[in-house]
């Protein structure tokens, strides 16, 4: 369901909801006076069980902090509260960042029971940027966390120019959840594109209806400070708060399907949070995953990757059984090009672990693709002056 709908149907029951779809020739919200100026916001909320594509958002209230911190690889995230996370998306002058880019659109969002808050803040003129900095940094300092997407290359340093150019204080930044990188991490895979409008089609089945394309979105607002027509602001500002949901229920999807294995993923996926789960530490949860990538019918690169991590967690622990299973499980998906690779494990595998020189023979003779020529003579050769000096 698009949030156009959704905000459609709140407005008849909600009377301080606002359909900004439907505004024409106006500005959509309303300007409020404080202590710092005036302030255009745009001020809505989402009912408790609406979803974006499939995914409910609301999900993202309930999810594990500790996978959420794997998953980011940032162990500060772990015992966060959720519900004082707040999502932020901009909208600029330029996509090119630097002091000369301007927000003229800053939203951010966040729970207040079950049901999710929007608020956009807008920039009438250019030059009346304190009164929204003043907003941001107040809600930056109640949260517990902030989450973006591409916020830690874009946003966030963008933010913190404007701060200082308008000698606003910049607010101490909390644990910041950049979900671009843990899309990367998990999703590039099997996806050609990990931009946020292609996960929500790939990821939560969800297709933006008459969306604007980011890249004519600067010249929007030109426009708009021109003198001209408003109305194309309203797909603009539709356009950040479908990004502010987006980023709720993406949490929700991929932190769920990292806390349990999901059989109907796609191998790639298993694969993908396998290899976190691995950098992590977490031994239990890697098995499992790397156990649904080789049995989830993927291509051979697949499976030999994830039997290659099942063999490193064996050996972390000492389990030389295990390890041989894995390794000879890699050798039987693996096709011609991967084979070699797989034997020099193997071949390490019997003669350290092992102390087998004879079956890590058998192997080192197939490892020349994988080390080069010479490396793979020399190996077997001192394999072969072990044995005889065993004789």
């Amino acid at each position: 369901m698009s949030i156009k709908r959704s905000l459609a149907r709140l407005a008849q029951t909600t009377p301080r909801q606002l359909d900004i779809a439907s505004v024409r020739g106006a500005l959509p919200g309303q300007v409020r006076e404080t202590e710092h100026g005036k302030l255009h916001l745009i001020d809505e909320y989402l009912e408790p069980h609406h979803h974006h594509g499939r995914a409910p958002i609301a999900e993202a209230l309930h999810v594990s902090t500790e996978r959420l911190a794997q998953l980011a690889l940032d162990p500060s995230l772990a015992g966060i509260d959720l519900l004082c996370e707040v999502f932020a998306a901009t909208e600029t002058t330029g996509l090119a960042g630097g002091t000369g880019t301007v927000p003229f659109l800053i939203g951010i969002g966040w729970f207040e029971d079950q049901s999710m808050r929007i608020q956009q803040l807008f920039l009438p003129e250019l030059g009346r940027e304190a009164p929204m900095l003043h907003w941001l940094r107040e809600r930056v300092q109640q949260s517990s966390c902030v989450v973006s997407f591409n916020g830690k290359a874009f946003d966030w340093p963008l933010l913190r120019s404007r701060f200082v150019l308008n000698r606003v204080p910049a607010p101490v930044l909390p644990p910041h959840l950049d979900l671009l990188h843990c899309a990367r991490r998990v999703l590039r895979s099997r996806l050609k594109s990990v931009r946020l409008v292609e996960l929500e089609r790939q990821v939560l089945e969800m297709y933006r209806e008459d969306d604007v394309s980011g890249a004519l979105i600067p010249q929007i607002y030109f426009d708009y400070l021109d003198g001209g027509d408003v109305s194309p602001l309203a797909k603009v500002i539709e356009h950040n708060a479908n990004d502010l949901i987006a980023l709720a229920a993406l949490v929700a999807e991929l932190v769920n399907h990292f806390d349990e294995v999901h059989r109907g993923d796609d191998p790639r996926d298993h694969l993908s949070y396998a290899k976190v789960a691995e950098r992590t530490g977490d031994r239990v949860r890697a098995r499992s995953f790397a156990d649904a990538a080789v049995e989830g019918g993927g291509e051979s690169a697949c499976i030999v990757e994830a039997c290659m991590i099942n063999a490193r967690m064996a050996r972390r622990v000492g389990d030389v059984d295990d390890e041989e299973r894995a390794l000879l499980g890699a050798l039987r998906a693996a096709d011609e090009a991967l084979r070699a690779g797989v034997q020099v494990a193997l071949t390490q595998h019997y003669e350290h672990r092992r102390k087998d020189l004879a079956r890590a023979l058998e192997h080192a003779g197939g490892t020349c693709l994988a080390e080069g020529e010479d490396a793979a003579e020399r190996r077997v050769a001192r394999l072969e002056r072990r044995l005889a000096q065993q004789t």
